[in-house]
């Protein structure tokens, strides 16, 4: 009788320690893979019992999609770019927010950053058209028409005013995965996340355990090799995107050249390998930001970066070396 008591007080406290074990295990992460908007994406969740699907996930990126891919002949970017002028078409609301940060970029930037290039970009063979021959005085009359006058946006409509071809590819990415945080911050099962799109990110500010995300940034000589790593804890808000020509370029008369244009002469930027990421309070402005500084002389960006505390991280080529430049914001954090 007292063996059999000793035994079962054993085979409790068994139970409990191996109850307080279990209950210790790091938790595993949820990890969602696949394919959208003609890029991969991946998304890490931690919590218990995730409310949040893989389907909800996809959902919201091929609503994005639907909305803003120039290759889907029905979307609505699509239908306002075969429209005559003046030929109104009622888009959603994250179309109209997505349509009047560009135009203010484009304004702030003098015309640098321009969603109004899609014909000049189809014309050298980086959308979903073939590249195309066009006299001088063809491509004179395309390059005219860009402007960040060229369309006009009122609460629920978008018209062109000149015969211009939206392109989002800069930050419809950006906008999904802003659509697909707020989604998971909505989900109380979720304790932290990770988005990535096609490249861009956008985390909640600590992983587990006060242990932050970490992303790297690859260097366009060895891109199996990171240049920094950067911590999710170090900025109130993470999203991070990048725009390089090292990974996006076309030979054109045994010349390479990026898919970066310069609005004002019509041609994309002579090929060279560098990059430019941006760390901004969204994903959205982040890979817009990444674009417009891209696009940029190198001098130029950094400027227009510390003008208006943009963090951003230079990265270009000097005798056969990657280089790094900081902008003065992103220079306090990396200290």
């Amino acid at each position: 009788m007292k063996f059999s008591y000793i035994a079962s007080l054993i085979f409790i406290l068994l139970i409990f320690v191996f109850f307080l074990l279990d209950s210790n295990k790091e938790i595993k992460p949820l990890s969602f893979e696949g394919e959208v908007m003609g890029t991969t994406y991946k998304v890490i969740l931690y919590g218990k019992e995730i409310q949040t699907s893989q389907k909800e996930i996809n959902n919201i990126f091929e609503s994005v999609n639907q909305e803003m891919s120039t290759y889907l002949a029905d979307s609505s970017i699509s239908q306002i770019n075969k429209n005559d002028l003046f030929e109104w078409s009622k888009v959603s609301k994250g179309f109209i927010r997505v349509l009047n940060f560009a135009i203010d970029l484009c304004n702030d930037t003098d015309g640098v950053y321009d969603v109004s290039l899609g014909r000049l970009v189809n014309t050298w063979g980086f959308g979903p058209t073939q590249a195309t021959d066009l006299t001088q005085d063809e491509e004179k009359i395309m390059v005219d028409a860009i402007g960040c006058d060229s369309v006009q946006v009122d609460q629920e409509s978008v018209r062109k005013l000149r015969n211009v071809y939206l392109d989002f590819s800069s930050i419809a990415k950006g906008h999904a995965i802003d659509l697909v945080h707020l989604e998971l911050l909505s989900d109380a099962s979720i304790e932290s996340h990770y988005i990535e799109l096609g490249g861009e990110i956008r985390t909640s500010a600590i992983k587990r355990h006060n242990i932050p995300w970490v992303v790297g940034i690859q260097d366009p000589e060895d891109p199996s090799n990171f240049l920094i790593k950067l911590q999710s804890n170090k900025f109130k808000e993470f999203a991070v995107a990048t725009s390089g020509d090292y990974r996006n370029f076309r030979v054109f008369d045994e010349q390479l050249v990026s898919h970066t244009f310069n609005t004002k002469l019509g041609k994309p930027k002579a090929y060279s390998k560098t990059s430019v990421t941006v760390i901004a309070e969204n994903a959205m402005k982040a890979d817009a930001l990444a674009t417009a500084l891209n696009a940029m002389e190198l001098e130029e960006a950094i400027k227009y970066s510390n003008q208006n505390n943009i963090n951003a991280i230079f990265i270009f080529n000097q005798n056969k070396q990657s280089n790094m430049k900081f902008s003065n914001s992103m220079l306090k954090v990396v200290k």
